[in-house]
């Protein structure tokens, strides 16, 4: 039932297409094209996935003295800065998906095992939760994701447990980024098939061992978009109203090794998953549907499929489960 309810809205939402004003028409067809930097940003991580499909035998210091400067300048680049950046400790009205712009000297003078970049080692295997509350306990920290979903005839719609998630005609996505030693704990579930598929937010260089990485390229609405972020969100980016956003999608009952319960963090949580995710693994279900831009959508799936944890076309659908 709660597939039926989510799919539902979608032939209301998309009957508003015929509904866009001209000058937002004309706003979206003189939309400039996906930025090359963009386009840079996505192919390097497509490329890090095929070069290390078992992320257990990536090195993770060797790869930072080899290319780690080179990854955070490419994920630079694709907010918008010329040159090197470094996660926003404030609330800085300049800071760009949750990043600032860092400049030459102070960048050489940045110290730590990698200098300026030494941000990126610390996110290297990062991923998060969705918090039961608006609040991550130490040493996690909050992340947050707002999506600006369409304006006209929104059928936004949500059901059952969403944890803090805020959900109304428009969409803000909370996380609690977790520690290297909080995200190795996730592993395949012990049973097999679809229903015991879960998925976790990548924040960081490369997904756990024993998940593979999802990307959703969210077309949010058109006109005065509004869409924002805070805690830093590598490697999501969100430019010209648009959110590429990457998940880590653990799939039931391979590959080894299998975990039989979620790891305990110290706080109430839940993560991405299909609807029917069963007791004991799920203490209570939901979803978010998302009513995303109607005119000219360009919504799309890469990387690999998230088969029954998330879904849909020119508006997306995300199940949810609290674990602990």
């Amino acid at each position: 039932m709660a597939v039926l309810l989510a799919v539902s809205p979608l032939a209301i939402a998309e009957e508003s297409e015929a509904e866009t004003p001209k000058e937002e028409q004309e706003l979206k067809r003189n939309q400039s094209e996906t930025p090359e930097a963009v386009k840079a940003h996505l192919a390097y991580v497509e490329e890090l996935d095929r070069r290390y499909p078992d992320s257990s035998k990536v090195d993770p210091e060797r790869f930072m003295a080899e290319e780690g400067e080179k990854a955070a300048l490419i994920y630079c680049r694709a907010l918008g800065f010329e040159g090197p950046c470094e996660p926003d400790k404030g609330q800085s009205a300049s800071a760009r998906a949750g990043f600032v712009a860092l400049d030459v000297d102070r960048a050489a003078a940045k110290v730590g095992r990698f200098g300026w970049f030494d941000w990126l080692f610390n996110l290297f295997y990062s991923v998060g939760v969705i918090p039961d509350k608006a609040s991550c306990p130490s040493p996690h920290v909050l992340v947050q994701m707002h999506m600006d979903d369409e304006d006209r005839r929104n059928a936004n719609s949500r059901w059952g447990w969403i944890g803090a998630t805020v959900s109304n005609n428009n969409t803000t996505w909370r996380f609690c980024r977790l520690n290297w030693d909080a995200s190795f704990a996730f592993k395949p579930l012990a049973n097999w098939g679809n229903q015991y598929d879960y998925a976790v937010q990548n924040l960081g260089v490369f997904c756990p061992p024993g998940s593979r990485r999802v990307l959703r390229r969210h077309d949010n609405e058109d006109w005065a978009n509004a869409n924002w972020s805070s805690g830093g969100v590598y490697p999501s980016v969100n430019l010209i109203g648009n959110w590429w956003t990457y998940t880590c999608q653990f799939d039931g009952g391979t590959p080894t090794p299998l975990m039989s319960s979620f790891p305990t963090l110290g706080f109430g949580y839940g993560v991405f998953s299909p609807t029917n995710l069963p007791w004991p693994y799920a203490l209570a279900n939901g979803y978010v549907y998302q009513d995303d831009e109607d005119f000219l959508n360009l919504n799309f799936w890469a990387l690999s499929w998230p088969d029954n944890v998330m879904g849909g076309s020119n508006n997306t659908w995300r199940g949810l489960s609290r674990v602990k």
